[in-house]
């Protein structure tokens, strides 16, 4: 079995670094947040990725969500003692293979920590054409199951009465 790949984004330096993302965050945070969340969500189904946005919070403690009830995606939030940047800085320095790991930040103070610790640093474009990529994969995997089940359902419903 492949060991899991994870993927961290720094949420709100993302959003405040992407002019669609910084128009949702007028409308509130949750919005801005969940519109990021849309945007990469190809990434975590086409390739299995563990994903996590990490953001900041006034939390007394770290506090995780599973928005869609799946362990595999997350929000962590960090506690109001310790900045986003903080606690990805410390998965990344406490994974077993940080070469598994994608940090995605417009702070270039985090990528480079990042790779200092071994593991992948991407700015949010570099994301977004990521996820562009999954989008159309995901399509081209529809359309091909698509088709497959025309060419098995073609006659019809078989029912002997």
């Amino acid at each position: 079995m492949p060991e899991e790949r994870y993927l961290l984004i720094d949420a709100y330096n993302v959003i405040c670094a992407t002019d669609e993302l910084r128009d949702a965050l007028r409308d509130n945070m949750d919005s801005a947040r969940d519109r990021l969340t849309e945007m990469v969500s190809s990434i975590h189904d086409a390739e299995g990725v563990r994903t996590a946005l990490i953001l900041d919070s006034r939390n007394d403690s770290l506090e995780v969500e599973h928005p869609f009830g799946n362990k595999t995606f997350e929000y962590i939030y960090a506690p109001a003692a310790l900045t986003a940047d903080g606690v990805i800085e410390r998965i990344v320095a406490r994974v077993s293979n940080a070469a598994r790991v994608t940090v995605v930040s417009h702070d270039n103070m985090v990528r480079e920590s990042t790779r200092a610790n071994g593991a992948i640093a991407l700015n949010p474009e570099e994301l977004f054409e990521w996820a562009r990529a999954c989008d159309a994969r995901l399509v081209q995997d529809a359309q091909r199951r698509r088709k497959a089940n025309a060419r098995e359902w073609k006659n019809g419903l078989d029912i002997d009465w």
